[in-house]
């Protein structure tokens, strides 16, 4: 079964300039996790980018930043993110 998911930051550093970031309501990226665990995402910033990971929680692992106050809203079956 393929999960979909839109993900949120609360806050980012001085690093994330108005191309690296969207307005904090706004999604940062989107994703989906294949029948076979690969999952890949699709960034909605200014610069828009996709890509490939074996697992979410790899990509996670790289992305998932929970000190930016990540939060990962799922559309279909909840994911247990690795923080958690």
């Amino acid at each position: 079964m393929i999960k979909r998911f839109t993900v949120y930051r609360e806050t980012t550093t001085e690093f994330h300039t108005e191309n690296h970031r969207n307005d904090y309501a706004e999604p940062q990226y989107e994703g989906v996790i294949f029948s076979d665990g690969t999952c890949a995402l699709r960034w909605l910033t200014p610069l828009r980018s996709t890509s490939v990971w074996a697992s979410f929680e790899d990509a996670m692992g790289v992305h998932g930043h929970p000190e930016y106050g990540t939060k990962v809203v799922f559309h279909d079956d909840a994911v247990r993110l690795p923080w958690e």
